[in-house]
């Protein structure tokens, strides 16, 4: 299935099982390389990203403890997403998330790297900012709302209140190498 195809699909299908409100969308570039670095609470906050119509040029980290799951297998094929190994330092997919910048895309991630348990955020890894500077891109801030409660509001016969939010893009100067860990966080 087509990239685009797949993309409307979710976006008619949050459309019709949610109620979903998108804030400070002219926030986002419409075009050009950038980071959307966003809370991560539940499995529909990427898909999220489907709803906005300014950019469909954007990938994700997915963690490939899902691989041999076939309809993701198909999704990450589907989207350009890239699977990433949380347990060590993933290069090749750092390296292919830069690529994707490169090329003009869009890339999302979360900074903490995997779904909070608590639904408050956990400490930020320094990946986000370790790519960023690298590739030269601005960071865009992006937080979801409601996600956490999506299934069951569904599994209630409810339509899930969800909100998309955008911050403002913010550079960051090159990182002192001298002190780069701390630079980084």
């Amino acid at each position: 299935m087509k990239r685009s195809t797949l993309i409307s699909i979710v976006h008619k299908a949050f459309n019709l099982l949610s109620d979903v409100t998108v804030e400070n969308l002219e926030l986002l570039p419409s075009e050009g390389s950038l980071l959307i670095v966003m809370n991560h609470v539940s499995y529909t906050d990427f898909p999220l990203l489907a709803v906005q119509h300014r950019r469909d040029d954007w990938s994700a980290f997915i963690t490939d403890k899902y691989k041999n799951v076939r309809f993701l297998q198909w999704v990450v094929k589907s989207l350009d997403l890239v699977w990433i190994d949380r347990t060590r330092a993933d290069f090749s997919a750092v390296k292919a998330a830069y690529t994707w910048l490169k090329q003009g895309g869009a890339f999302a991630l979360s900074p903490e790297g995997t779904r909070s348990k608590t639904g408050s955020l956990n400490q930020g890894k320094e990946g986000v900012a370790m790519i960023a500077l690298k590739a030269g891109v601005p960071i865009v801030p992006a937080a979801v709302v409601g996600t956490e409660r999506f299934f069951a509001d569904l599994k209630r016969l409810r339509r899930p209140k969800l909100t998309l939010r955008f911050g403002l893009p913010v550079s960051y100067e090159p990182i002192d190498p001298a002190r780069r860990a701390e630079s980084l966080r």
